[in-house]
């Protein structure tokens, strides 16, 4: 039987065409049975058609259909890979535009703040219902997350019993990077021991250990030769070397600042650090090109395609996913960054926290490694956001405003820049702009303010 994969968010022209391109040229993976899942008909469609162009023009043994269903696509799969977007492009707007009114400008809003409260509350019932759909329907998968906030969607997942779920990020491809690290120490790639030891939370995590070959002390070449100034801090305060370092700032209340006046907008605004917070117009106009070269692609009239004419972008040089799976197929014993419970991986961190670390994959499945504890004080601080994170969960699953509303109270940098008052009325605006993305929630809480 070819091994069954499922992909929920399917439609997706960013993450298919990537991930198609990787199991057409798996060596382990290349004949599966793909399936998937979108609620987007019309971008689902496309890229079913487009898979299977690139699967004829390759000779490739790859299947690929598609469904609306998504419990029809669950069923027996062996592997599952989800990475939705509950409202989009729209709501992910509104994630920026309507803190940044009350004073509250964020770079990226993906993961904590109150854009990332409210993406946890449209995206993980939905992610929850998938793990209720695997548990049912295919009790043995593996199941693998990209959608935001990595660590609110896992635990969110894991609240089904029995169901194997971690999350995924494409910043893991810099500690597994000898290259990166090695430019980071101002060395040669081939004096790093791989792989570094890394530890923390989703978009707060860090390499902690990093040896050379000889045995010096990788982190001190580090520190001794970083310019830049939020890398640098972290190396001096902590001993640690951060990586996707501009999601490490939105963790730090203190270092998000406007380098320009607010001017009525939250996106395309230079911040501290040379940061310049997200565009929803750029993200369209990337998503809108490769939405046409999909269609014109997939025409009546179009010629062949294939995998060399697949654009490379970000999403290649982060989808860990495929190499994990090979791994556990083919029991290649190898250490791959994921996010799982912490039992005890990270000392000073809670066992139930959803902690990022690094974790032996192989065909007895995906087990993390002992990490050691953080520095005392970047344990201290993250443990705020752990207790955050089960609280954004807990205010998703229930659709509880008071929860939600407690969510935003544990929300340093809403705590840092709003008074309660400020913090209710932008709750009950962001649940307000969300509605029709927030079923669970009661209409009679939505906006209310409990009225």
């Amino acid at each position: 039987m070819p091994i069954k994969l499922a992909i929920i968010g399917g439609g997706s022209s960013s993450f298919v065409p990537p991930l198609i391109r990787r199991l057409i040229q798996s060596p382990v993976l290349s004949s599966a049975a793909v399936t998937l899942m979108d609620v987007d008909a019309g971008r689902l469609q496309v890229m079913d058609a487009l898979a299977n162009r690139l699967i004829d023009s390759e000779a490739s043994p790859l299947t690929v259909r598609s469904t609306l269903d998504q419990r029809e696509a669950l069923v027996d799969s062996d592997f599952v890979i989800a990475a939705i977007s509950v409202g989009g492009m729209d709501a992910w707007a509104n994630d920026l535009e309507i803190p940044g009114r009350y004073g509250l400008v964020m770079h990226v809003g993906d993961s904590i703040g109150p854009g990332g409260v409210m993406r946890a509350l449209r995206n993980a019932p939905v992610l929850a219902s998938v793990a209720r759909d695997v548990s049912e329907v295919a009790p043995k998968a593996y199941v693998f997350n990209y959608t935001n906030p990595a660590p609110t969607e896992t635990m969110a997942m894991r609240t089904v019993p029995g169901v194997r779920a971690f999350g995924l990020c494409s910043c893991a491809q810099y500690p597994a990077n000898p290259a990166w690290l090695a430019e980071q120490a101002r060395i040669e790639p081939d004096q790093i021991a791989m792989p570094p030891v890394v530890a923390g939370l989703n978009h707060c995590a860090s390499v902690i250990e990093l040896r050379l070959t000889d045995g010096r002390d990788g982190l001190a070449l580090a520190r001794e030769h970083a310019q830049q100034p939020i890398t640098r801090w972290a190396l001096e305060s902590y001993g640690v070397l951060p990586y996707c370092w501009r999601h490490w700032v939105e963790h730090f209340p203190q270092m998000q600042w406007l380098e320009e006046p607010y001017a009525g907008t939250a996106q395309g605004v230079r911040m501290r650090y040379g940061i310049t917070t997200h565009s929803m117009a750029h993200e369209r106009e990337r998503i809108q090109r490769l939405e046409e070269l999909a269609r014109a692609w997939t025409a009546a009239d179009a010629g062949p395609v294939t995998l060399a004419d697949l654009p490379h972008g970000h999403e290649d040089e982060g989808i860990e996913v495929i190499d994990i799976i090979e791994a556990i197929v083919d029991n290649r014993n190898e250490i791959h960054v994921v996010n799982t419970v912490n039992h005890g991986a990270i000392p000073n961190l809670p066992d139930d926290a959803i902690v990022e670390v690094n974790a032996a994959v192989n065909a007895y499945g995906i087990r993390a490694l002992y990490a050691g504890p953080l520095p005392e004080a970047l344990a201290a601080h993250l443990r705020h956001y752990c207790a955050l994170e089960r609280q954004m969960v807990r205010a998703a699953l229930q659709g509880d405003r008071q929860a939600a509303l407690q969510a935003f109270l544990l929300d340093p940098t809403t705590q840092a820049r709003l008074d309660l008052e400020q913090t209710t009325a932008l709750l009950d605006e962001m649940l307000d702009a969300n509605a029709e993305h927030l079923p669970a929630f009661e209409a009679s809480s939505i906006g209310a303010g409990g009225r």
